[in-house]
């Protein structure tokens, strides 16, 4: 099978457009299911990495030691530093605390921009979603890992931002609980970064570049919230972006449905991936 790129399918007419007016009705609803799918996958994600938080506490302790002296080695702890710093301008703790909160609409909002202006590559980049939550499960079982913010009583001074401050994201009190335990990979930080993807790909024309700074604003800002809220060592970030790599290799080489289900392929695209 031909490829020709690893963020959309090997296919002649995958440039991003806008559907006709007549799709458009379609396009909504199609696009209003998919939203719900992820809300659906995101909760039974959770579920599944909740599992295995009973067997994991000492451990995970250990790790977050392990993955502290292994920055420390290269004088690269520079988490609480930034924290710190942060804390220290009032109340713009707050802005990152909700983005961190709130970052999976983030995720929702650029699919359904990238559904509508090139629905091929939204098909394609959908999957590897998919593959991240598969990929990263088993991490979590094998390397389970305390975040910043309970290593306290290990002498690293972190601050629970979102307990604190709030909105309290990690509450006991909903129908499905974070685990608390699982902070490599960090798939907010994984899952950003399909967004992003999903922005370089998607606005066509002159707005391609607005698309493309959008998307690398994005990663960046993620990066930096998941450190200075207390819920991740940079390292985790590079955990995340590994799964996302991972994932969009064996995505590469998976057959794909380049259309939306009302559609039928066209002949080049049926040749494509032939």
């Amino acid at each position: 099978m031909a490829r020709n790129g690893w963020l959309r399918p090997a296919t002649g007419d995958d440039e991003a457009s806008f559907p006709p007016k007549r799709d458009l009705p379609r396009t909504v609803l199609f696009g209003a299911a998919q939203v719900l799918l992820f809300l659906v996958l995101f909760q039974i994600y959770k579920v599944v990495r909740r599992l295995y938080i009973p067997r994991a506490e000492s451990v995970a302790f250990d790790n977050a030691l392990q993955i502290l002296d292994i920055q420390g080695v290269i004088n690269a702890n520079v988490e609480l530093d930034l924290q710190r710093w942060l804390l220290a301008q009032g109340d713009l703790i707050l802005f990152f605390n909700y983005f961190y909160a709130w970052f999976m609409w983030v995720f929702y909002a650029c699919a359904m921009i990238l559904l509508f202006f090139a629905p091929a590559r939204f098909l394609y980049l959908r999957r590897v979603f998919f593959l991240t939550m598969i990929l990263a499960l088993p991490w979590y079982i094998i390397y389970p890992l305390a975040p910043p913010r309970f290593m306290q009583p290990y002498g690293w001074d972190f601050v629970d931002t979102l307990a604190v401050y709030g909105p309290n994201y990690f509450s006991e009190e909903g129908l499905v609980t974070a685990n608390r335990l699982a902070a490599m990979p960090s798939m907010h930080i994984g899952w950003t970064t399909i967004a992003a993807l999903m922005m370089w790909n998607a606005l066509p024309g002159a707005w391609r570049i607005v698309g493309r700074v959008f998307a690398a604003l994005l990663v960046a800002l993620m990066t930096y919230t998941v450190m200075v809220t207390g819920n991740h060592y940079w390292i985790d970030a590079i955990g995340g972006w590994i799964i996302v790599f991972a994932a969009l290799a064996i995505n590469r080489w998976l057959p794909w449905r380049i259309s939306l289900p009302w559609s039928e392929p066209s002949p080049r695209s049926r040749t494509a991936t032939a």
